[in-house]
């Protein structure tokens, strides 16, 4: 029998076992590696991450359900109580002690990042069925901070899914966002009825492979100076482009060969970073 879902926490838990093994697929993880998951729930996910043979990192913000999660996962699971978007508690058996998320995945101990100095990223995975309402900071924090995961395979609400790996015409801030960090994809859309409670929409799993250090196009620019670029260039959709950004953009659109007239939602990254 499941808990009873809490608002607070954005809790829908995943139950269809094919959109599980969907994400598992997705991840193609290797034995051993090390795996974070944000908000385990009942542990639907965290048994097939398990199974896979992965090295599991879990952190659940819900008190109520760590009991249970320690009495089914014991010692194969590194839990941690505590919000990922704010401080966290380890479990009390574990000898380690972090006071903060930073703390966390800038400890060696857990394996987020390398044993040697080769940079802090690229030494896990984050593989989750995150809560909607924090997706945002969520892909924010885990494409842009270091240590970064090599991969990310999440669920998120379809709508969010078709904003991340749209092309243009239909680019927005988030897609810009997205694919400067990572090459991004569906994987599968997943209907309401694979979650209790059932949602009011549809999900979708997504997979962002992660680049290293960022979008090759940028060859050493700064991603945020060409992310700003972007913030202004949305900031007015229906507008022209060089009407939020002015002449000087314009002048930069004839050179790449675009339109003057050209709309933000109609760029590709490639061209957002041209523009820097």
């Amino acid at each position: 029998m499941l808990p009873r879902a809490k608002k607070s926490f954005g809790q829908n838990f995943l139950v269809d076992e094919t959109a599980v093994q969907k994400i598992i697929q997705a991840a193609e993880i290797k034995k051993g590696e090390t795996v974070f998951e944000i908000g385990p729930g009942t542990g639907t996910l965290t048994q097939a991450l398990v199974d896979a043979g992965a090295r599991v990192i879990a952190i659940e913000a819900d008190k109520d359900l760590i009991a249970p999660l320690k009495k089914r996962f014991g010692d194969r699971i590194e839990l941690i109580y505590g919000d990922i978007l704010d401080s966290v508690i380890l479990n009390p058996s574990t000898t380690l002690r972090v006071n903060s998320v930073k703390d966390l995945l800038d400890s060696r101990s857990f394996g987020l990042r390398p044993q040697d100095d080769s940079g802090g990223d690229f030494s896990f995975k984050l593989i989750s069925n995150i809560p909607y309402n924090i997706t945002s900071p969520i892909l924010e924090r885990f494409l842009t901070s270091s240590p970064r995961p090599s991969r990310m395979v999440l669920m998120v609400q379809k709508e969010v899914a078709d904003r991340i790996t749209a092309k243009p015409p239909n680019m927005s801030l988030l897609s810009v966002v997205c694919q400067i960090y990572a090459k991004c994809e569906r994987v599968t859309i997943v209907k309401a009825g694979a979650f209790r409670p059932i949602p009011k929409v549809d999900s979708a799993i997504i997979r962002l492979e992660l680049y290293r250090p960022s979008h090759p196009a940028l060859q050493g620019k700064d991603p945020e100076k060409v992310i700003s670029i972007a913030k202004k260039g949305f900031s007015s959709k229906r507008k022209q482009l060089k009407s939020n950004l002015g002449q000087h953009i314009a002048e930069k659109l004839e050179q790449i060969e675009l339109n003057p007239k050209i709309r933000a939602q109609e760029l590709t990254v490639e061209n957002w970073i041209r523009l820097l």
